[in-house]
C-alpha cells in the first residue's frame, strides 16, 4: 500500500529522518540557551529522540511513535511502535533496529518474540526507482516548534515513470540547526545522505533547501498526495547516559538469514 511506502521512508531509514548538511553547526552544549527550552533534563553524551507519526490512505490509518537512541560513539537503536486501523485489536511488538557508526551500510533488525536478529546490508541502488522527478521549492517562512527555530519549506514534486504513471506529492518541511546532535553521527548521516540521494523529491531541491536555511534536524514533516497523508514531529529531545548493551544484539539470540 502507497501510505505504507511513505511511512517506512521517512521513519525507519533513520538516516534520512535527521540526514543534515555538512555545513550545520554542532550544538553539543546542553545548557546553550538555544535549546534550553526544548531539550528535557537529563545529562550525559548520549541522546534520546522521540517522534510520532500519523498516516492515513484509503480504508486505513497507522499511527505511530518511533523512539530514537543514538550513543556519543554514532551508534543507533529505533524503536518503532505501529497501530493499525486494520486490525485495532492487534498488539504489535516494537519493530527494533540496530545501526553502528563503523558499518554505515549495515543495520540489524531485532525480533524479541523470536529470540532472533537479521542483519541487512544497505544497498543505494535499492533506492532507485526510476522515477523522474522535478521539484519546486519554496519557503514558507520562519516558525518555531517546540522550542526550536525553524525553517519552513514547502516542496511540490511531479513524478513519472514513462507512460506507467504521473504523480504529484507536496512535502512541508520544517527544519532547525538548533536541536542538538553529535558531530560524529552528523557526518556519518551525512555520508549516507550523499549515497543514497532522497526518494522523496529531488537533488536539486535538496541543495535548493540548504541554501534557503531549510537544513538540520527535521523536527516536523507533512507529506500527501491525492491517497495519502502523513504528518511526522519529533516530540521529545534529551540528553541521557545509555548503556552500550542498548547497541548490541542480546545474548542468546540467533541469527536469521534474508
Amino acid at each position: 500500500m502507497k501510505h505504507l511506502k511513505f511511512l517506512f521512508l521517512v521513519i525507519l531509514p533513520t538516516f534520512f529522518l535527521i540526514a543534515c548538511s555538512g555545513n550545520t553547526a554542532t550544538n553539543n552544549n546542553k545548557d546553550s540557551s538555544a535549546v534550553s527550552a526544548s531539550v528535557g533534563s537529563g545529562s550525559g553524551d548520549d541522546m534520546y529522540y522521540e517522534l510520532t507519526t500519523t498516516s492515513s490512505g484509503k480504508n486505513v490509518a497507522i499511527n505511530g511513535t518511533t523512539k530514537m537512541y543514538v550513543s556519543s560513539k554514532g551508534n543507533i537503536r529505533t524503536e518503532m511502535n505501529l497501530s493499525n486501523s486494520a486490525s485495532p485489536n492487534k498488539n504489535l511488538l516494537p519493530i527494533v533496529l540496530i545501526g553502528h557508526a563503523d558499518k554505515p551500510n549495515e543495520s540489524i533488525s531485532i525480533d524479541d518474540e523470536k529470540k532472533s536478529y537479521t542483519i541487512n546490508h544497505i544497498n543505494p541502488d535499492d533506492l532507485n526507482t526510476e522515477e523522474k522527478m522535478q521539484s519546486t521549492v519554496t519557503k514558507v517562512g520562519e516558525e518555531k516548534i517546540l522550542g526550536f527555530n525553524c525553517v519552513h519549506a514547502k516542496i511540490i514534486s511531479k513524478k513519472t515513470m514513462g507512460s506507467f504513471y504521473s504523480e504529484t506529492d507536496t512535502v512541508d518541511l520544517w527544519k532547525s540547526k538548533e536541536v542538538p546532535m553529535q558531530s560524529n553521527v552528523k557526518e556519518l548521516f551525512n555520508q549516507f545522505e550523499s549515497r543514497t540521494g532522497n526518494t522523496t523529491y529531488s537533488p536539486e531541491a535538496t541543495a535548493q533547501l540548504k541554501q534557503m536555511g531549510c537544513d538540520g534536524f527535521t523536527v516536523k514533516m507533512e507529506m500527501g498526495s491525492k491517497d495519502v497523508s502523513m504528518v511526522m514531529q519529533l516530540s521529545k529531545v534529551e540528553h541521557r547516559d545509555l548503556p552500550a548493551s542498548m547497541f548490541e544484539i542480546p545474548g542468546g539470540y540467533k541469527e536469521m538469514k534474508e
